[in-house]
């Protein structure tokens, strides 16, 4: 009789707690069932920073793509018609996670062959960020004479190029002028396109811009779609003026050449804190440098990539 009853107090006690186990069960997936969007936020958040956490540690072991010591080759991925003769061809980095870190204001050293297997060297400045990863995009105007154009104008789907840098004198710093009046020729628009992209990028940048873009016709002006919208989303920020040597009719833009009243009356009088890039034909340049020599820009208000 003993026996038996210790025996039957024993399985009751287990049989106790198997029940207050199955409670509980049921207490914690009640909760879970209460509550599952939260869960499911949760893990999903915990997940997203685990593989941030992988990519960023991932981001600071690749190798800089660029080397200023020497020329990398990287391969042609992408070709986008700009505009009857320019195109934009796109290179691919050795690793998804690379980008080119190429400071503001600097432009790279291409190196390419000719048809008679010639070496050619030509400065270009990427018209993407330097944080872009992957892949950085030139814009380049086809001349039928055009040695290095040419090479580009060859160059297959998979084939090389060879790229050096960062080079060049000029490097941007946000807020390091209020004011940057730019004057750009033809091909001459790129460095002013990265510099003015980036400035409208950074929230905490609040230089102004103004610029002065000369092409032979309409036809030739590049990046004009993604310019108009830096104007109409920055109207008190952006200005642009176009000027055309052959201007269709209707034209509201300038005709000819930049004049001494189109610099006065879009980038004001000489200050400390505005200055003025320019890019583009040689003549444009030395014309434009005698024009702000006699308005009172010194030196150091010109800069001529």
């Amino acid at each position: 009789q003993k026996g038996l009853s210790s025996r039957d107090e024993s399985d009751g006690r287990r049989g106790g707690v198997v029940w207050s186990r199955m409670e509980g069960l049921e207490n914690v997936l009640d909760v879970a069932a209460e509550n599952w969007m939260v869960i499911g936020i949760t893990l999903g958040a915990m997940a997203l920073v685990s593989y941030l956490l992988q990519m960023f540690s991932l981001a600071r072991n690749v190798p800089p793509a660029l080397s200023k010591a020497e020329f990398t080759a990287f391969p042609l991925i992408h070709v986008q018609d700009i505009s009857h003769n320019t195109k934009l061809f796109r290179f691919g980095l050795k690793h998804p996670q690379q980008s080119l870190e190429l400071p503001i204001g600097k432009h790279i050293s291409v190196l390419g062959y000719d048809e008679d297997g010639e070496e050619v060297r030509r400065p270009y400045t990427p018209t993407t960020l330097a944080d872009t990863r992957g892949h950085f995009d030139l814009v380049v105007k086809i001349y039928p004479q055009g040695k290095m154009s040419q090479v580009f104008a060859r160059l297959a789907l998979g084939q090389t190029l060879q790229f050096r840098g960062p080079m060049g004198r000029f490097k941007y710093v946000p807020n390091m002028k209020s004011f940057f009046g730019m004057v750009a020729g033809g091909t001459g628009i790129t460095p002013m396109y990265q510099v003015m992209k980036a400035i409208l990028e950074n929230p905490e940048d609040k230089t102004k811009v103004s610029l002065i873009f000369g092409n032979i016709t309409e036809d030739d002006i590049l990046l004009k779609e993604d310019l108009d919208a830096m104007q109409r989303t920055h109207p008190d920020r952006v200005e642009i003026f176009y000027i055309l040597d052959k201007p269709p009719q209707g034209w509201t833009g300038g005709k000819g050449y930049v004049t001494p009243e189109m610099i006065t009356e879009r980038f004001g009088s000489p200050s400390a804190d505005r200055m003025v890039l320019s890019c583009g034909p040689p003549p444009m340049k030395k014309a434009l440098k005698g024009h702000l020599e006699n308005l009172g820009f010194g030196d150091d208000s010109l800069f001529e990539f």
